[in-house]
């Protein structure tokens, strides 16, 4: 008989053992959060370079901002125009290009080399750092926003993330967290074979159980939003009202939440 293990986001023990997805043994807690066991877990990614040629389409530089990027930044000048961003986890940088053209001065936390090498090179109008927490020479309360795009589902340790996020963000700052939707219908369909049950994802939440886990930690949700598909389609851009509507449907994938610091 398997011993359910520690919730990461309450620390209470899991009430539902979900069964094997690839190396993740899945877990419920009764806070809702799905999460795999870190006692059997291992990184898929932990001896890769997660943008190595191998692993990833390589990008043709200097970059272009997309309408993905466009509808991201978007999301967060409905409650904060310009000031400092940080994009956790920043991957090569397309969101913080984008936030850039909006006015931000765009810091990208990265921890592949490669992402941040090529990035240096190629946009320098962007602050690159390497590493996958952020460091001691961004003070805290001196960022306005601090973004995660498709990041917090990867993280092992997630209290300990959001406590250094909170700490990093300026009183009233935004912290906007993207990650694939466990409520979908979609999900509830494919059960284990949804496309977002990957090795590398430890962690899967519904809006309640994202929301609970960061309200915990010093923030008050500000909006809640679904997009259909990971990416806006903008070859056949006319396909993109009918993911809203499937959205209202329920059959939204990703979920993106908006926190404002409040303590």
């Amino acid at each position: 008989m398997n011993v359910a293990p520690k919730c990461p986001a309450c620390d209470a023990s899991a009430v539902a053992d979900l069964g094997h997805a690839g190396v993740c043994h899945l877990w419920r807690c009764a806070c809702g959060l799905v999460f795999a066991d870190r006692a059997t877990w291992r990184d898929p990614y932990s001896n890769k370079d997660y943008y190595d040629p191998a692993n990833q389409p390589e990008e043709n530089y200097p970059m272009r901002i997309t309408a993905t990027e466009r509808d991201r930044i978007a999301s967060v000048r409905r409650f904060v125009r310009n000031g400092r961003l940080l994009d956790f986890g920043g991957g090569i940088g397309k969101t913080a290009l984008a936030a850039h053209a909006a006015g931000f001065s765009a810091i990208v936390l990265e921890d592949s080399h490669k992402a941040v090498s090529d990035g240096m090179a190629h946009h320098p109008e962007i602050v690159w750092l390497e590493g996958r927490t952020i460091p001691d020479s961004i003070g805290d309360g001196s960022l306005d926003v601090i973004t995660l795009f498709h990041v917090l589902e990867h993280l092992p340790d997630l209290q300990t993330t959001l406590a250094q996020l909170h700490r990093k963000l300026r009183p009233g700052g935004l912290l906007v967290i993207e990650v694939p939707n466990w409520g979908s219908h979609m999900r509830r369909l494919r059960g284990l074979q949804w496309e977002f049950v990957l090795d590398h994802h430890v962690n899967h939440f519904t809006a309640a159980s994202l929301t609970r886990l960061v309200e915990n930690t010093g923030f008050k949700r500000a909006a809640v939003e679904f997009r259909r598909t990971f990416a806006i389609n903008e070859a056949q851009a006319w396909k993109e009202p009918l993911k809203k509507l499937l959205c209202i449907l329920g059959f939204g994938d990703i979920l993106r939440c908006s926190f404002l610091k409040v303590a």
